[in-house]
C-alpha cells in the first residue's frame, strides 16, 4: 500500500522531477550520452523553475508498519509548475539559476560531439516564441497565466496524478482571481489531456527534428482555457 501527498515543490525533489522529464521531453534523445542527459535535465528543470511562481509534486511514500524503523521513503511521481501574474518567484529561484550556469557549462564543453543534436532541443523554444506571436497577433487569447511544466511518471500515468496536479492549479488561479491560462505542448507529448480538460488550441506550427529515435516532423501547440468559476479537488489514488 501507498500514500499520494501533493506538496509545494523543495529543493530535495530535484533529481526525481529530473527523473520525470528525462522521460517526459525525450532528453536522453538530444543528450545521447549519461554524462550529458543529467546537465540536459537540470537545464530544463531550472529553466522552469526561474520562469515560475508555483511549483507542486506528487510524491508517493509507501506505507510502512508501526515496526519499521526506517523513514519511509518518498518518491516524487508528478510536477506542475505554473507562472501567475504579480506573484512572487519561487524561493528556488536563486539555487536554480546557479544550477543552470552550471550544467550549461558542462553542456557547451562534454557535450561538443552531441552539439547538433543538443542544439535541436532549441528549435521547440523558437517555435514557442512564434506561437506566442501568431496569437498576440491574432488577438483574443489572454497570456498572462501559464502553466509551464506538467509532467507525470509513466508508472503513474492514468491514475489521476496529473488530473489533481492541474485541479489544484485551477484552484489556486480562482482563490486569486485569475481568469484564463495558456499553456505549450507537442505531439510528442500527451497534449490530448488539454483537450480532455475543455482547453482550445490556439496556434500551432510545425518543427523539423533530425533526432535518432524521434518523428522528422513534430507540431508544437499553444492551449488556452479558461480558469473553472467552481473548482473541485480530485481524489487522491492509492
Amino acid at each position: 500500500m501507498f500514500t499520494i501527498t501533493y506538496r509545494p515543490y523543495e529543493p530535495r525533489d530535484a533529481e526525481g522531477v529530473m527523473a520525470i522529464v528525462l522521460d517526459a521531453f525525450h532528453i536522453r534523445s538530444y543528450a545521447p550520452r549519461p554524462y550529458l542527459e543529467r546537465s540536459a535535465a537540470e537545464v530544463f528543470l531550472s529553466e522552469r523553475l526561474l520562469t515560475s511562481t508555483y511549483a507542486q509534486v506528487a510524491v508517493v511514500t509507501d506505507d510502512r508498519s508501526e515496526d519499521d524503523a526506517e523513514p519511509a521513503a518518498e518518491r516524487v511521481v508528478g510536477v506542475l509548475m505554473g507562472r501567475v501574474e504579480d506573484e512572487p518567484p519561487l524561493p528556488a529561484r536563486p539555487l536554480a539559476h546557479a544550477h543552470k550556469l552550471a550544467a550549461m557549462a558542462w553542456l557547451a564543453t562534454a557535450g561538443m560531439p552531441q552539439w547538433d543534436t543538443l542544439t535541436q532541443a532549441l528549435g521547440f523554444d523558437y517555435r514557442r516564441a512564434e506561437l506566442r506571436q501568431d496569437v498576440l497577433l491574432g488577438g483574443g487569447v489572454a497570456l498572462t497565466d501559464e502553466i509551464t511544466l506538467l509532467a507525470v511518471h509513466p508508472a503513474w500515468r492514468g491514475r489521476g496524478v496529473g488530473t489533481r496536479l492541474y485541479d489544484d492549479f485551477m484552484e489556486h488561479l480562482h482563490a486569486h482571481g485569475r481568469k484564463d491560462f495558456f499553456l505549450y505542448t507537442d505531439s510528442l507529448c500527451a497534449y490530448e489531456f488539454c483537450e480532455r480538460r475543455g482547453l482550445v488550441r490556439a496556434a500551432s506550427r510545425e518543427l523539423r527534428l533530425d533526432v535518432p529515435e524521434l518523428p522528422e516532423r513534430v507540431g508544437v501547440y499553444l492551449y488556452a482555457g479558461e480558469v473553472p468559476t467552481t473548482t473541485t479537488t480530485s481524489a487522491a489514488a492509492h
